[in-house]
């Protein structure tokens, strides 16, 4: 009897502990997201030394369209690299990048995930690469001519990503590789048998 006695009132003492228990001041958890500006620092610059030299170079004015594009194609890029290289690649960092005609063949997206299938050839990569580079070359010079060397690193890590991870074996449809691969088949026999249709012609 003496036994319930305590432990009914311990259980009182913390219950009422609970109800008026306040939390001497908010916190919040962070998760290692570095507080960045997303208009001046763009996602996936921060992989790389040369995009962050012309990051640094442009106009900080919002208003400037072209500075503002030369952000996001040096973010596409970046994230392009970092999507198809990184360990468990995937269309994470270029999924809300933003499609632009100016130096776009497809969504960034769409390509990493073509890439990350090996249905890429070198002329899908070349096609793309020479777009950006294109475009790339024009915001360069009329807003950051000395960062040209710093654009061509760029545009140089993001080829080596895409030859490197994207390109795999082709499916031919001319000389199988093996016995189970599809491929072309032809009779070891060409000893055929005379066809005797009208248009038949006499074997020779």
């Amino acid at each position: 009897m003496y036994n319930v006695a305590i432990l009914t009132g311990t259980l009182f003492v913390l219950a009422l502990l609970l109800v008026n228990y306040r939390p001497l001041e908010a916190r919040v958890e962070g998760f290692a997201s570095a507080a960045v500006d997303p208009i001046l620092s763009p996602a996936c610059t921060q992989r790389s030394p040369a995009a962050q030299r012309i990051l640094a170079n442009l106009s900080q004015d919002e208003s400037d369209e072209g500075a503002a594009e030369l952000r996001l194609l040096l973010s596409k890029l970046t994230c392009i690299e970092a999507d198809i290289s990184t360990a468990g690649a995937g269309v994470y960092r270029t999924l809300p990048l933003q499609f632009r005609t100016s130096h776009d063949m497809e969504p960034p997206t769409a390509f990493v995930g073509r890439c990350l299938r090996n249905a890429v050839r070198q002329r899908d990569i070349d096609l793309v690469m020479d777009k950006y580079e294109r475009r790339g070359r024009i915001l360069v010079l009329s807003r950051c001519r000395d960062s040209m060397k710093d654009f061509e690193d760029v545009l140089a890590t993001t080829r080596l990503a895409m030859v490197s991870f994207c390109l795999g074996d082709q499916p031919s449809m001319d000389k199988p590789m093996g016995a189970r691969d599809v491929g072309f088949w032809a009779p070891t026999d060409t000893d055929l048998m005379q066809y005797e249709g009208i248009s038949a012609a006499k074997k020779q």
